[in-house]
Formats: C-alpha cells, structure tokens, sequence
C-alpha cells in the first residue's frame, strides 16, 4: 500500500512523488480563504509515491484506464514551494498534455462510461482514460476548463461543499457553466475530513451523502461519483457511499488498472506536471 506523509506547504524538501492538496476547512464561519494554494498557511501536502515512469502493470481481471488527478493549473510563481511545484501544472504544459493525449490515439472518457462497461459491457474506446480535479481551485475554471472546452474533452471537478464560494473557489456559477459545458461534478466531502478517522457515523454521513444532496439541489443534476479526500477510505466509507447512491468512487494512488471489484475504491494517480513526464508515463 501506498506510503503517506503529511508535510505543511512550506517544508524545503519533499518525499518523491506526487502531492495532493487540500484546505483545512472546517466550518462555513471561517474567515475569507487566500487566492491561492501557494500562500494559503492552511493548505499542506500529502505524498504520494505514485510519479514512477513507465506503466503500471494490470491483472488478468483488470482494464487499463488511467484515472488522471489535476490539483493546480495556473502559472508558476517564485514563491511557490517545493510541495506545490510537485502538483502545479502550468495552463502551457497543461494544454501540450491534452494535445499530446489526442495526438498519441487515448480517448478521454468519463466515470459513466467506466461504470456502464462494467455494468452492461458498453464498449470501451481504444486507449481510455479519464481526467478529474481535485479541490474546486477558481485557477482550474480560469486555466483548465477553457482548454477543455476547446478540446472537446469531458472531466470531472471533484468539489467539496464547504469551500464552495470562497474567495480562490469555485462558485456555483462556474460549476453551472461548466455543467452546460458537459464537464462532470464529483462529490469531495463536505469539509475534506480524513474520513477514515471519523467514528460517528452520522457525522460520516453528513460528509458523504449531505454534501451529495447539497451539489445537486444546486446544480439541478444527480452527482454520481465520489472521491475520498487523500484516497483513505474503509469498509466504513466505502459502505454508505454505496447506501448515498454514488455509482463509483475514486479512491487510492498508486495503480492504473480498474476492475469491476473496485468501483468504489477505484486507483488513481496524480497528474504528470510536464510534457516530458506524460510522455514517458503513457508513450
């Protein structure tokens, strides 16, 4: 099993791997959030060993779908850290990977037709893969979302409920633009706890299956696909994000093979950050 660590933003020196961030974000009270990953004190880093080159192996069972995880994609800044630049895409190296995946034959799909090809065998295209964000940074609508509607290419932005909003977030306006795009909302808790640590299971509910019914009450669309907040979940989670209704859930990082077993802990892996790294990751 993957190894985690959690390191504050402004360590020097990181474990090798892909980082995810997240915003500590316990209550609707808290005070205005910062602009941005890079100088929010609130926001740390977990690490990943999930950046190793060449491809993963798959079982027998398994089809290869790699489930691709973007967290930052905006410019680089001086004052970003070690951490930050494990995860930050720049919209350049961001729009070269999509071109890149289009030009190299992958087909990018969506969490639906993953669950359909499981569920009544609908076909696959040749080479899937899917794409999904992390957080509901605003720098993904302002960076990302344009170079995916360009490309006509579907993702998935995994949101949590409570930071809906907040200044550096996503508004519900930018979600609804989005969804008459044709991207995908994915439930991300409420708060972005560690859901495995959690013992009451009203409370794991509230962060499961509340949030869910907040996003679409809001949006006017079901919300079919859950993400873990840092890929932790249990016999516990996995169980009432089934009884919420969600259809998948995507959960560790570190492999690429998906299998009918595992809808709902489905593997994942971060984002390479740079062409060269796609590249060598999926040639």
């Amino acid at each position: 099993m993957v190894r985690r660590s959690l390191l504050i933003l402004g360590v020097t020196s990181i474990a090798m791997g892909g980082a995810i961030l997240f915003l500590s974000h316990q209550t609707s009270t808290r005070g205005p959030l910062a602009d941005s990953p890079a100088r929010n004190p609130l926001l740390y880093a977990e690490i990943t060993a999930s950046t190793s080159p060449g491809t993963a192996a798959v079982l027998p069972e398994e089809i290869r779908l790699p489930i691709l995880v973007y967290h930052v994609v905006r410019p680089s800044y001086p004052s970003d850290s070690a951490a930050v630049r494990a995860i930050a895409v720049t919209p350049g190296n961001f729009d070269a990977e999509m071109k890149y995946l289009g030009d190299a034959g992958y087909h990018i799909v969506r969490f639906g037709d993953l669950e359909a090809y499981f569920a009544s065998s609908t076909p696959l295209p040749p080479k899937p893969i899917i794409l999904s964000f992390d957080d509901g940074w605003s720098d993904q609508f302002k960076y990302a979302f344009p170079i995916l509607e360009k490309d006509h290419y579907p993702a998935t932005f995994f949101v949590f409920t409570n930071a809906i909003g907040h200044r550096g977030f996503l508004t519900w306006d930018e979600l609804q633009q989005m969804v008459r795009a044709g991207m995908n909302i994915g439930d991300h808790t409420r708060s972005h706890p560690y859901l495995t640590m959690i013992t009451s299971t009203s409370t794991l509910w509230g962060e499961i299956a509340m949030s869910k019914q907040i996003l679409e009450q809001k949006l006017g669309i079901p919300i079919n696909e859950f993400a873990y907040p840092f890929g932790l979940y249990n016999s516990d989670t996995i169980s009432l994000v089934k009884e919420a209704g969600y259809k998948s859930a995507r959960g560790d990082y570190y492999h690429e093979g998906q299998s009918a077993s595992h809808l709902f802990s489905l593997p994942a892996m971060n984002a390479p950050t740079t062409l060269s790294a796609l590249k060598q990751r999926f040639p």
